[in-house]
């Protein structure tokens, strides 16, 4: 009988060793192989079911961190793994037995178990080589926080409910509750009440009650991506006793101490505050806020500021409140619904001069006329597919936005919920919603979906940052002018304010004038300053017209003549700087954005990634993740070791595609988007391999939806949305008021801190749109 026929008939008898029947049982199994096979699997069972008193040190022999444990009244130094195996391995055993000791000291991560499997794509110390290895930083990890955490790694006893007895490891400790960590080998709930003694804490501690056990209620359970060995669960405390909050001040025994762990916690936080700016000034996605069914305010970016032009019609005119019509939001923004989130199609349709925008929620239409709109939308220039998240503020949040209600200029009491508009595909993608048959439906039936131009909203548009966006200041002037237009239309009217290339106006009646349009203005009063020049026709382009076509904000065009006119502006505004009153622009003070960014960071739909230069070459640096991660990032993580996530399947051999070329430093450059395909395959829960394709990469529509059912065949499949844009200012004015309070405790980490942050290049976000894929190419399941 072969070893390998042993140990597999020993593992099935295992459960029966101890049995009064054992013998027979045996006989059964063995019975037709020779008594020596018979010896043999009785003499293995009984030396791996014999107790065993061996110590345990794994320090420096396995992949991963040490702790001391004292288990069954042995000392050991083991690894998250070896943890794992021993909770796993006593319950198949019984007790600490030398088939314990052998599953321990024989993990998967064990530097010689590793050796011996000869892993040719290995370093010396068992990680593959990575070249996009990056860091992950927890969005608004902080955010909640309102007592003292001690980060501390200390072993605790822990009973479940259903009575097992487990050896767990505190990551960190606060008096309302902890986070541990504790092997996988256990079922847990949530919700359920376990019982904690601080074991290790406990032994030199001088408090009276240390010795008490604690009841905590588990409020959440998170994965540990990058070891399967290990479980996170997050508590609060049930019982009254203030024993952690005193094991804490224990710990913390002299001002000193207290101090540099403070100092620590805000040198974190800082980092941390650092990259939540950035992502919040360079978000794709476009964050807006309701009262109720109405749309009140808008947080506009760099990036973000195609979708606000998108919803432009031909007057510059907000198409977005119709958009977030009252019928469509009653759906959305419901009383008592924390989150909902929808899909939403559109597409624009010139007719007779006017933006017609057509838009379609998945709700409000059936199989067939949701076709119909692809096959009509699809074609077009103007095709979109927007996913629109809706989040109910609780009352903190509201009465954040109450305190700025003067400066914001609305009601800020009555805004009731937040959302987050984010551009899942546009016309690179605008085949695939061509691949199913058009119905047999007359496209009359898609009127209902055309949006009302009537918008008496006025919607109040803020950039996330406390800095102007004008190029040169406007001040209050009343001349009287007269404007044509391209057919000939004279219109009377004044000025509003003026500068140095650029004017409002307001007409005595309306004009046919669109966004873009060039026209002429005579400045019949100015003209008398200068007879010389040619102010009796300047020509203007049209930037934004009011809704009644009398409102008109109008920029100099830009050629030689119009020179001399911008330097006879620029004389006028000098000449006159203390009559002139400058018009001020609503710019947001710190303090409403550090609301704003407090309401939004705990409301992220999309993982921001940070790149920055090395050695002439922009590499990935961190991505920012939220708790439970995206099941798209999961097998990123798996790839990574300790807080690290592994992009190479995305980014290797595509970096001039993906990273070089969108990145480069161009004034006005928007992000450029990609479509990722992603195949992760699965061996127990372990991420094996990861292979990518982008969507150009494929042949042909074949291809592709091969790709994808093999992916869901054997593994699991998701669809990536990545976006990437260059970096110009990465610091905010939130940011700098973080390093001047940083400065104050440590000189060195506020200089760090700038500098990491202005090592900032490039920018990238991550949006899953798996389930819009599968929708449109017609593979749900």
């Amino acid at each position: 009988m072969q070893q390998a026929e042993i140990l597999s008939i020993v593992e099935r008898l295992l459960p029966a060793y101890h049995a009064a029947d054992f013998e027979t049982v045996l006989d059964q199994v063995v019975g037709d192989h020779s008594p020596t096979a018979k010896l043999l699997v009785k003499m293995e069972m009984n030396r791996l079911m014999s107790p065993c008193t061996k110590k345990i040190d794994l320090r420096g022999r396995v992949q991963g961190e040490c702790r001391e444990f004292t288990l069954d009244g042995i000392q050991h130094w083991l690894d998250d793994v070896a943890f794992n195996a021993y909770h796993k391995n006593i319950k198949k055993y019984g007790s600490y037995t030398e088939g314990v000791w052998e599953a321990m000291v024989n993990t998967r991560n064990n530097y010689r178990v590793m050796t011996q499997k000869n892993r040719a794509t290995t370093n010396p110390n068992g990680v593959e080589e990575y070249q996009f290895s990056v860091e992950s930083v927890h969005l608004g990890f902080d955010l909640k926080r309102k007592e003292n955490r001690l980060k501390v790694a200390s072993q605790v006893e822990m009973k479940l409910s259903q009575g097992q007895q487990i050896h767990a490891v505190t990551v960190d400790l606060s008096d309302s509750g902890a986070k541990f960590k504790v092997p996988t080998a256990f079922n847990y709930k949530l919700g359920e009440v376990i019982d904690v003694y601080f074991l290790e804490l406990a032994k030199g501690s001088k408090i009276e009650d240390v010795d008490n056990h604690l009841d905590y209620r588990v409020v959440g359970i998170d994965q540990c991506y990058e070891n399967d060995a290990v479980k996170y669960l997050r508590t609060i405390k049930l019982s009254p006793s203030d024993l952690p909050d005193r094991l804490i001040r224990e710990a913390l025994k002299n001002t000193s101490q207290r101090v540099r762990h403070d100092n620590q916690d805000k040198i974190i936080r800082a980092r941390t505050r650092g990259y939540e700016h950035t992502f919040l000034k360079h978000t794709c996605n476009l964050p807006v806020f309701f009262s109720k069914n109405e749309l009140k305010l808008v947080l506009m970016t760099e990036n973000n500021k195609s979708i606000w032009q998108y919803w432009q019609d031909e007057r510059n005119q907000q198409a977005l409140s119709s958009l977030f019509s009252k019928e469509r939001m009653s759906l959305m923004a419901q009383t008592g619904v924390k989150s909902t989130s929808n899909i939403l199609y559109s597409f624009k349709h010139k007719h007779q001069d006017k933006s017609l925008f057509y838009s379609m929620m998945v709700p409000e239409a059936n199989r067939e006329e949701r076709k119909l709109f692809w096959h009509v939308g699809a074609r077009r220039a103007s095709w979109k597919v927007f996913k629109l998240h809706v989040f109910e503020l609780d009352s903190e949040e509201r009465e954040e936005l109450a305190r700025h209600a003067n400066e914001l200029n609305l009601d800020a009491q009555e805004l009731t919920h937040c959302g987050v508009l984010q551009e899942l595909a546009d016309t690179q993608s605008a085949r695939d919603y061509l691949l199913s048959e058009k119905p047999l439906l007359d496209t009359k039936v898609l009127n209902k979906f055309r949006q009302s131009r009537a918008t008496d909203n006025r919607v109040l548009s803020l950039y996330f940052d406390a800095c102007t966006r004008r190029r040169e200041p406007r001040y209050k002037l009343r001349s009287p002018i007269f404007l044509s237009n391209h057919s000939g239309q004279t219109v009377a009217g004044v000025t509003t304010d003026i500068s140095k290339h650029g004017l409002g106006v307001i007409l005595n009646e309306s004009i046919n004038l669109i966004a873009d349009e060039m026209c002429h203005l005579n400045f019949k009063e100015l003209q008398l300053y200068d007879k010389s020049l040619p102010l009796s026709k300047v020509s203007y382009q049209a930037v934004r017209v009011g809704s009644t076509g009398k409102q008109i904000q109008l920029k100099l065009e830009y050629n030689t003549e119009n020179s001399r006119v911008a330097a006879f502006f620029e004389k006028v505004i000098r000449h006159n700087e203390g009559k002139l009153i400058e018009k001020n622009e609503i710019l947001p003070s710190n303090a409403i954005l550090e609301g704003l960014h407090n309401i939004l960071l705990d409301k992220v739909v999309s993982a921001p990634l940070f790149f920055e230069k090395q050695n002439n070459n922009i590499k990935p640096r961190v991505i920012g993740i939220n708790q439970p991660l995206a099941d798209c990032l999961m097998p990123f993580a798996r790839l990574g070791g300790e807080r690290k996530f592994v992009l190479d399947p995305i980014f290797k051999g595509r970096t001039n595609t993906l990273i070089a070329q969108p990145m480069k430093r161009i004034d006005g450059a928007g992000p450029h988007y990609f479509e990722v395909y992603v195949h992760s395959m699965l061996l127990n829960e372990r991420t094996q391999r990861v292979q990518t394709r982008l969507s150009t990469e494929f042949d042909s529509v074949k291809e592709r939806l091969q790709f994808i059912k093999k992916a869901q065949t054997v593994g699991r499949f998701f669809a990536l949305r990545i976006s990437s844009a260059p970096v110009f200012d990465p610091i905010t004015s939130l940011l700098r008021k973080d390093i001047d309070e940083l400065i104050s405790i440590s000189l060195t980490q506020a200089r760090n801190l700038e500098k990491e942050i202005l090592g900032i290049v490039g920018y990238s976000e991550v949006v899953d749109v798996t389930d819009e894929v599968l929708v449109r190419l017609e593979l749900t399941r």
